[in-house]
C-alpha cells in the first residue's frame, strides 16, 4: 500500500460494515462479506449516517442552550416580579398608614366639634331656658300638668286622675290673662295670654287645684308657671312648680 494514499471511512453497501477505502478508486471489496461495492456510494453512505448523528447532537446541544436561556429569562422575570410586588406592597402599606392617620384625624376633629357644639348648646339652654314649643310636665297629687308655649300663648293641660278640680287664679297671676278655660271630670285645659298692659318682662300663670269631695275653699295645690313676655307675646316658660301654698314659692 502506498503511504501517500489517504484512506477514508465508508460503509459497505451490502452488509453495512464500516471499512476504509481509497477514494481515488472506483470499487473496493468488503473484507466482511466479500462483496464488491462502488467506493463513492460507500463513502456517501458513511457521510449520510454520521452527518445525521452529528446534526442530531448539535440539535440537542442547541435545545439545551435554548432551554437554559428560557429558564434564565423566566428566573429574571420572576425576580423582577417579586421586586415589583415588594415595592407595591411597600407603597400600599405607606398609603394605608397615611389613610388611617387621616381618618383618625378627621374623626378626632368631628368628635371635638360635636363636643364643642354640645357644650355650646348646653350653655345656651342654661341661659335661655326651654324653647317656646317645649312641653313642661309636673305632677300635683296624681294629676299630671303639662304646659306648652306656642303661638305667643301658654297652653295648660291637666290629666285629672284624683278628686281635684282645677281653676285659673286670676287674682294671684301676674302679667297674664285667661283667654279660655275648660274643666271636665278627668281633664282641664286653659289658654293664657299676656294682658293688654304688659308688653314685656316676666309674668306668672297660677292654677289652683281644689278638693272636689270636701268642697274646701282653700286649694290643695298650686301650679305656678313663670312665663317670659316680649311684645305682648309669651315667648318662653319655665317648668310648672307645684306648691301647697303660694307662700312657699319665691317670686323674682
Amino acid at each position: 500500500m502506498d503511504n501517500n494514499v489517504k484512506m477514508v471511512p465508508a460503509i459497505c453497501t451490502q452488509c453495512g460494515g464500516t471499512v476504509e477505502v481509497d477514494k481515488t478508486k472506483e470499487e473496493a471489496k468488503c473484507p466482511f462479506c466479500g462483496t464488491s461495492f462502488v467506493i463513492e456510494k460507500a463513502i456517501n453512505n458513511y457521510n449520510v449516517k454520521y452527518a445525521t448523528i452529528e446534526h442530531a447532537d448539535n440539535v440537542n446541544i442547541d435545545v439545551t442552550g435554548a432551554v437554559k436561556e428560557v429558564l434564565d429569562f423566566a428566573g429574571t422575570q420572576m425576580s423582577e416580579s417579586r421586586k415589583v410586588r415588594s415595592e407595591q406592597r411597600k407603597i400600599d402599606s405607606e398609603l394605608h398608614s397615611k389613610n388611617t392617620i387621616a381618618f383618625f384625624k378627621l374623626y378626632g376633629f368631628m368628635f371635638a366639634g360635636m363636643l364643642v357644639f354640645g357644650l355650646i348648646a348646653f350653655i345656651i339652654m342654661q341661659f335661655t331656658g326651654n324653647t317656646g314649643d317645649d312641653e313642661q310636665v309636673e305632677e300635683a297629687g296624681t294629676s299630671v300638668i303639662e304646659c306648652q308655649v306656642k303661638e305667643g300663648a301658654l297652653f295648660t293641660d291637666i290629666d285629672i286622675s284624683d278628686d281635684l278640680e282645677w281653676k285659673y287664679q286670676d287674682f294671684d297671676s301676674y302679667g297674664v290673662s285667661l283667654s279660655s278655660e275648660d274643666s271636665y271630670v278627668n281633664s282641664y285645659h286653659s289658654y293664657i295670654v299676656p294682658n293688654n298692659t304688659f308688653d314685656e318682662g316676666v309674668g306668672y300663670a297660677i292654677t289652683a287645684g281644689f278638693d272636689r269631695m270636701t268642697m274646701a275653699s282653700d286649694p290643695s295645690y298650686y301650679s305656678v308657671v313663670k312665663v317670659y313676655i316680649d311684645n305682648y307675646q309669651i315667648i318662653n316658660a319655665d317648668d310648672p312648680v307645684i306648691v301647697e301654698s303660694l307662700s312657699d314659692y319665691s317670686y323674682e
